[in-house]
């Protein structure tokens, strides 16, 4: 039986560091039948020329920010499946495989995530973020407060929940575009199922690799959000992200590290939400 096309959606914009191994997982990957679709934001950083050392990939431009990179990936997509994929992700080998496998009886599947190589400081902490909202599923699936967001998903899914989201946060937003995309296609469909395990992973993140770039990327998400907040947009979504995480006992030296975690990323997240007002998304 034919293979049913999968399209991975990649939005992009200055990755030179990261995106080379994300393509390098998707050209490994054991299910063959894909495609690949960049939406590049202007990168000046030698990203297209990465992308030109791997053959068939489509890259569009886009003047905006990652939910409406998303949004044009999606409609520009031919496959069945749609896989929402950063440029700083790793694929295990099998993880296209078995998700088409998995949605035989679901709409959207969860990825198990972990950090790639984890030895720095800011990794081990993000690692043990990543770890401790998946092992506690139940506690962060939700659009609403939840952090474990689906990132494989049948195509008419996607194409019916973009079509619910205002179009003026398009171009806007960073930090929520996953729970955005969540809440509406959780209107549509409660069939959602978990791929991988702490053990096996399905996706690895190359995280922020130094205090500078966690400083900057975590401040833009403080200004994209000021943004949505001034549309009037998603209330309970972004009041609910500037929770801490719960403290599970059983699992003190995850939670601890988690904590932390959230702890730095508040300081430039606040800076660039109070001081974003008026002011132009960083990078555009």
């Amino acid at each position: 039986m034919k293979e049913k096309l999968v399209s991975i959606a990649i939005p992009t914009y200055n990755n030179k560091k990261t995106l080379r191994k994300t393509l390098e997982s998707v050209k490994n990957q054991s299910y063959k039948n894909i495609e690949v679709i960049i939406v590049d934001s202007n990168s000046n950083d030698g990203t297209l020329e990465i992308i030109k050392e791997f053959s068939g990939i489509k890259v569009y431009q886009y003047e905006g920010t990652l939910l409406g990179a998303r949004e044009l990936g999606v409609r520009k997509s031919k496959g069945e499946f749609v896989v929402l994929v950063d440029s700083d992700h790793v694929l295990g080998k099998d993880t296209i495989k078995n998700s088409t496998e998995k949605m035989k009886n679901f709409d959207m599947a969860f990825f198990y995530e972990r950090s790639f190589k984890p030895k720095k400081l800011l990794e081990i902490l993000y690692d043990a973020d990543r770890v401790l909202t998946q092992n506690y599923l139940s506690d962060y699936i939700e659009p609403v407060g939840g952090t474990v967001l689906p990132r494989f998903y049948k195509r008419k899914i996607l194409v019916k929940a973009f079509k619910s989201i205002p179009k003026k946060i398009l171009p806007l937003c960073v930090a929520h575009d996953h729970a955005i995309i969540y809440y509406e296609a959780r209107k549509l469909s409660k069939k959602v199922v978990m791929l991988g395990s702490e053990k096996s992973p399905a996706i690895w993140h190359q995280e922020p690799w130094s205090w500078k770039n966690l400083f900057k990327k975590t401040y833009r998400y403080g200004v994209t959000t000021r943004k949505l907040i001034e549309n009037n947009v998603y209330p309970d979504i972004l009041k609910s992200k500037n929770k801490g995480r719960k403290i599970k006992f059983e699992s003190l030296g995850l939670s601890i590290k988690s904590n932390i975690l959230r702890i730095i990323r508040a300081g430039p997240y606040l800076w660039g939400y109070y001081t974003g007002k008026n002011k132009k998304i960083p990078g555009l």
